[in-house]
């Protein structure tokens, strides 16, 4: 039997179905839900945008001011990322993100665009936080001090790594020290400027 022209879901499906006396209700079970949910997503996303967008009260630039095959580029991305994504107050920053390439065309700036799409769809819920305490800061703060309740500190150490390489987050050395406790190295932190951009573009609701 060849496959080919069948997309991976419905090769899943089969093979989950295969499976000796749970196969069938699995894949009934699974699959029927993902797609019921993957377009309740994309049902509620577009509705919500269809009415915050009437609620801006102000015409958007005409899709002509856009690049056509870019902003057809970055859409379909969107799409597959609201369509797949679980987690709400991701897609609501999606929303933003939508808005402001309607706002902002697509124009010259694919490269940056995409990257913000691509680090949005990196991005924890934690590190969302981050981004959006870092932007409210007036100056660099040491990153040491950064805390929440119920969350180990090694995970926001680890969280803030990671903006650091999306370029999001730019550190200077404070200290280092060794001895006691353990060996630490303290960094004041803030965003960098391609980290404000982002901010702005996509989480500042």
């Amino acid at each position: 039997m060849k496959n080919e022209g069948l997309s991976g879901d419905i090769i899943i499906e089969s093979l989950v179905q295969a499976i000796p006396y749970v196969g069938a209700p699995l894949a009934t079970l699974y699959f029927g839900q993902k797609q019921e949910k993957r377009f309740k997503r994309l049902e509620r996303f577009y509705q919500e945008l269809k009415e915050e967008i009437e609620n801006i009260g102000q015409p958007l630039p005409n899709i002509s001011s856009h690049n056509p095959e870019e902003l057809s580029a970055i859409l379909e991305e969107l799409h597959e990322k609201v369509e797949t994504e679980h987690i709400e107050v991701k897609r609501r920053y999606y929303k933003e993100y939508f808005k402001n390439t309607m706002r902002f065309p697509v124009k010259g700036n694919f490269d940056e665009r995409k990257l913000f799409l691509d680090i949005m769809g990196a991005l924890t819920p934690l590190q969302i936080e981050l981004v959006i305490f870092l932007a409210q800061q007036r100056a660099a703060i040491q990153a040491s001090t950064i805390s929440k309740p119920g969350v180990d500190q090694a995970l926001i150490a680890g969280s803030l790594a990671q903006l650091k390489t999306y370029g999001i987050m730019e550190g200077a050395l404070n200290s280092i020290v060794f001895g006691g406790a353990g060996n630490s190295i303290n960094e004041n932190i803030s965003l960098s400027k391609f980290g404000q951009r982002f901010h702005s573009f996509c989480l500042n609701s």
